[in-house]
Parts: structure tokens; C-alpha cells; sequence
């Protein structure tokens, strides 16, 4: 038989108690804060256009606007051919609509068919 260690139950481990030591570190009068100074909206530069050496000489030439038709259509042709039909087509009969037969219902009196 294997020896085993033995179970131990968890507890919180044992802490030290906080040792504070004295300093002669005292703030002396108050302390400098930041002027407050409410919102104003800031300066905005000056536009600068500069001027350039481009301008146009002479018409200003576009195409035409040009209004939409339908395109022409091709004609239709239509060949001759020898086939011709003989006889009379066979259609399918009409038959009415019936409804069909059911199976009679089964009721078994246990689970064992």
C-alpha cells in the first residue's frame, strides 16, 4: 500500500502588519494649480489664393448633345421549310378529379407488431 501525503485544508497564509515610519516630509502652504481659463475659439489663418499664369484662350469647344433613339432593328426572316403536319395531334384524355382510396386505419392493441 502506497503512503499517501496528508490532506491538508487551505487557510490564508499569516501576513505582516504594515510597519509606517515617520518622516519630516510636510507640504507647507498650497499647492500651485493650473490658472482656469474658460473656452475661447481659436484664430484662424487667413485665406491665400495664389494667382497663376493659366487662363483660357480663345472657345471653349464641346460635343454636341446628341438626343437617344432606339437603334434600327434587323427585319425577320423567315425560311421555308417542308415540313408539314399530317394527321391529327393526340391530346391527352380529361380526366375529373376523385379523391383517392385510404388504408383503412390499424390499431394494434401493444407494441409488438
Amino acid at each position: 500500500e502506497f503512503h499517501k501525503r496528508p490532506d491538508q485544508k487551505w487557510a490564508p497564509g499569516e501576513r505582516a502588519n504594515i510597519v509606517r515610519r515617520d518622516d519630516n516630509l510636510h507640504p507647507e502652504g498650497e499647492f500651485q494649480k493650473r490658472p482656469d481659463q474658460e473656452w475661447a475659439p481659436g484664430d484662424r489663418a487667413d485665406i491665400i489664393k495664389p494667382d497663376d499664369n493659366l487662363y483660357l484662350e480663345g472657345d471653349f469647344i464641346k460635343r454636341a448633345d446628341q438626343k437617344w433613339s432606339p437603334g434600327d432593328r434587323a427585319n425577320i426572316v423567315k425560311r421555308d421549310d417542308n415540313l408539314h403536319l399530317e394527321g391529327e395531334f393526340q391530346k391527352r384524355q380529361d380526366i375529373k378529379w376523385a379523391p383517392g382510396d385510404r388504408a383503412a386505419v390499424v390499431k394494434r392493441d401493444d407494441n409488438l407488431h
